[in-house]
């Protein structure tokens, strides 16, 4: 055993878990000058008047989104098999540029959560869950867990493919209430409902 024991060898895991997630990830930020600054970018990243990234930075992801050309869709239910507790930078997230995935009953994916409002750690993985529900989820899609929603589906990231999927959603809290158990919904937004123009899946 190592020195300090299972609580030092955990620390460290987590801190190598961590890592693999900032490290894997493509997406870079997009950088947000305030008006007083000038905003210039380079291959190096973005600055405001010299300062860097210091200055007032927006992290975002790239988000797709999904065109309206869903006539129907049912629920897509999944069964939380495993519960996560790390947070990371969403900086290691680099989201496909598909706006839908077809999830059959059996797949095993990953649940990431985003907070787009959030400084520094603003990203948290929470939940392995098993499709009970097979269907088609789409960006925009309410997620709820046991009934409460917590926030939308905002994309799909690979980064650990071929072993599983990571499911992206936007959250204002990247703590929510999860047990092994918690059932996971993705239920069709409304909005995306109406058949439109656009190239499907």
């Amino acid at each position: 055993m190592l020195d300090g024991g299972w609580e030092n060898l955990i620390h460290s895991n987590k801190f190598k878990y961590i890592d693999a997630y900032m490290l894997g990830g493509k997406n870079k930020a997009g950088c947000v000058c305030s008006e007083k600054d000038q905003e210039t970018k380079s291959e190096k990243g973005c600055s405001c008047n010299g300062k860097g990234a210091g200055c007032d930075e927006e992290r975002a992801l790239r988000v797709v989104t999904a065109p309206r050309i869903y006539r129907e869709r049912r629920p897509v239910k999944g069964e939380v098999v495993t519960v996560i507790d790390v947070k990371f930078s969403s900086s290691g997230i680099d989201l496909s540029e598909a706006w839908s995935r077809a999830v059959p009953r059996g797949d095993v994916h990953e649940i990431m959560l985003w907070n787009p409002l959030g400084e520094g750690e603003d990203a948290a993985a929470v939940a392995f869950i098993e499709i009970t529900q097979g269907g088609n989820i789409v960006n925009g899609d309410e997620v709820r867990v046991d009934g409460e929603p917590i926030g939308n589906l905002t994309g799909f990231d690979y980064n650990h493919m071929p072993n599983h999927m990571n499911m992206v959603v936007e959250v204002n809290n990247l703590d929510p209430k999860l047990k092994l158990g918690s059932i996971f919904e993705f239920v069709p937004n409304p909005m995306l409902s109406i058949i439109g123009d656009g190239d499907c899946c």
